[in-house]
């Protein structure tokens, strides 16, 4: 099985690209957190 080539670099990108359409909706909550814990990092 390894020795096959993977020649199929398409489901690869759509991969990527579904991931990428589940994470943007959590970017904003991302960053919130990022400034919370900024925030509470520097007492």
């Amino acid at each position: 099985m390894a020795d096959k080539e993977f020649k199929e670099p398409y489901n690869v990108m759509y991969f990527l690209g579904f991931i990428l359409a589940l994470l943007i909706p959590t970017l904003p909550a991302t960053l919130t957190w990022i400034r919370v814990f900024n925030g509470y990092a520097s007492f």
